[in-house]
C-alpha cells in the first residue's frame, strides 16, 4: 500500500523534495519565457525554442553520464553536489534576468547557464530515481514511484496560475528570484538523508564504457526497449509542441493573457494530478505493458485535438488529456522499467528518461524555426500526427511492450544493508 513507502523517512524527505523542486520547475521555465517574449517581442518564437534546445542538449549530453554517476558512486552525496550546484547557477540565472548586463546579447549567456542548470538536472534525476529502491525496497517500489508523481503533479497545477499571475505583476527577474527560496527546504532535507546506496557498476570499464553497456543491456532487453522506444516517441515528437511552444500558442493562436495562460495551463496539470492518484490508488495498472500502449497513443490523439481546436472549452479538456496521458506514460515506463532492470544498471538505464527528455527540449530548436517560417498552427498538427503514427508504429511493432506486467511485478532482491 502507499503508507508502506511513507513509512521510511528517507522516502519522506526525497517525497517533499520531489515536490518543491516540481513546483519551481515549471515557474523557472514559464518564467523565463515570459522574460524573452518581453525582452525579444520579435523573435520570441526562435528564442524559446534555442531556450527549450539549450536544456534539451544538455539533458542529451549529461543524462548518460548521469546514469553512470548514479551507478558508480554513493547516490546520496550525489544529491547533495546537485542540489547545491542548482542554487548557484539558478542563482546566477536570476541576477542576469535582473539586470539585462549585455542587452539583446544577454540572450546568449542565459542560453549558456541554462545549459548548465539542464546538465546538473540531467544528473539529478537518474541519481534520484534509482536512489529509491534502496530506500523503500521492492515490495513498495510501485506505491514510492507513484506517490513521488503525486507530489510532483500536485503542486504542478498550483504552480501554473501562479506563474501567470505572478509575472502579470513584477518582473520575470524577481518571479525567478523567488523561486531561489525553494533551496532553503530542499538542500537540508537532502543533507537529512541516512540511506547509504553505492552504484555497482564495473569500474574497471571507466564511465565511457559504462555508459556503453548499459545502451547495450537496454537494447537487448525486449521489455526496457519497448518501453523506451514508445516514450521516445511520445517525447521527442510528441512534446516539443505543446510544452515548450504551448506558451506562445495560447498567446498568439489562442490570444490568451498571461494569466488566462496560467488557468488554462491548469488544465494540464490536473489532467498530471487526476492521474498520480489514478495510478496511486490502482497501481496494478502501472505495471502493464498495454497501459502505456494506450497512454502513448492517447496522447497522440489529444495532441491532434489540441492541434486542430480553436475553441477555449475544448482545447482546455484535450490539455487535460495530454497531462493525463504524459504522467500516465512516464508512471507505468518507471515502474515497468524499475521492476524489469538489473540494480547494477539501474542509474545508466534510469538516465534514458532524462536524455529522452532532452530529446524532446533539443527538438524545440528546428520545430521552433520552422513555426516561425510557416505558422505554428501547421507545426502542431505536423508533430501531432507524426507522433500517431509513431506510437502507433512502437505498439504494433514490439510485442514484448503490449504483454509486459501481465505475469506480475518481478521481484527483484534488494540487499538487506541498502534497506533502511
Amino acid at each position: 500500500m502507499a503508507r508502506g513507502a511513507l513509512a521510511h523517512r528517507d522516502f519522506r524527505l526525497l517525497l517533499i523534495g520531489s515536490g518543491v523542486v516540481s513546483f519551481v520547475a515549471p515557474m523557472q521555465f514559464i518564467t523565463q519565457i515570459f522574460w524573452i517574449q518581453d525582452a525579444y517581442p520579435h523573435r520570441d518564437v526562435f528564442f524559446v525554442g534555442l531556450l527549450g534546445a539549450s536544456r534539451g542538449g544538455a539533458m542529451l549530453l549529461f543524462s548518460l553520464i548521469g546514469g553512470a554517476f548514479a551507478d558508480r558512486f554513493e547516490r546520496r552525496k550525489v544529491l547533495l553536489v546537485c542540489e547545491c550546484t542548482a542554487l548557484c547557477i539558478n542563482a546566477l540565472i536570476a541576477l542576469l534576468m535582473l539586470t539585462n548586463p549585455l542587452g539583446d546579447a544577454t540572450i546568449a549567456l542565459l542560453l549558456v547557464l541554462t545549459f548548465a542548470a539542464a546538465s546538473n538536472m540531467a544528473i539529478d534525476i537518474p541519481t534520484r530515481t534509482a536512489s529509491t529502491p534502496a530506500v523503500v525496497g521492492m515490495e513498495d517500489l510501485t506505491s514510492a514511484i507513484t506517490l513521488q508523481m503525486v507530489a510532483q503533479q500536485l503542486t504542478f497545477p498550483l504552480a501554473l496560475p501562479l506563474v501567470g499571475f505572478l509575472n502579470s505583476q513584477m518582473s520575470g527577474g524577481t518571479v525567478y528570484s523567488l523561486t531561489l527560496l525553494a533551496w532553503v527546504l530542499i538542500i537540508p532535507m537532502i543533507a537529512a538523508l541516512r540511506f547509504r546506496s553505492v552504484g555497482s557498476a564495473d569500474r574497471r570499464q571507466g564511465m565511457v564504457g559504462n555508459i556503453r553497456s548499459g545502451l547495450s543491456y537496454a537494447r537487448s532487453d525486449a521489455t526496457i526497449f519497448g518501453v523506451v522506444a514508445a516514450v521516445f516517441a511520445m517525447q521527442c515528437i510528441g512534446m516539443p509542441g505543446p510544452s515548450t511552444l504551448g506558451p506562445v500558442w495560447m498567446r498568439d493562436v489562442m490570444e490568451l493573457s498571461k494569466a488566462q495562460f496560467g488557468f488554462m495551463a491548469m488544465t494540464w496539470g490536473l489532467g498530471t494530478f487526476v492521474a498520480s492518484f489514478f495510478f496511486a490508488f490502482r497501481r496494478a495498472f502501472a505495471t502493464r505493458g498495454l497501459t502505456l500502449c494506450l497512454t502513448t497513443v492517447g496522447f497522440a490523439v489529444c495532441a491532434i485535438v489540441f492541434a486542430h481546436s480553436r475553441s477555449i472549452p475544448v482545447t482546455a479538456v484535450v490539455n487535460f488529456g495530454l497531462g493525463f496521458c504524459l504522467v500516465g506514460t512516464m508512471v507505468t515506463a518507471s515502474t515497468i522499467v524499475q521492476q524489469a532492470v538489473k540494480d547494477e544498471m539501474r542509474g545508466r538505464v534510469l538516465g534514458l528518461f532524462p536524455l529522452m527528455m532532452g530529446g524532446s527540449m533539443l527538438m524545440a530548436a528546428p520545430v521552433s524555426a520552422f513555426g516561425q517560417a510557416f505558422g505554428l498552427p501547421l507545426t502542431f498538427a505536423l508533430l501531432a500526427w507524426l507522433t500517431l503514427a509513431a506510437t502507433t508504429s512502437v505498439v504494433i511493432r514490439q510485442p514484448s511492450l503490449r504483454r509486459a506486467g501481465t505475469g506480475g511485478p518481478i521481484a527483484v532482491p534488494v540487499p538487506a544493508a541498502a534497506r533502511e
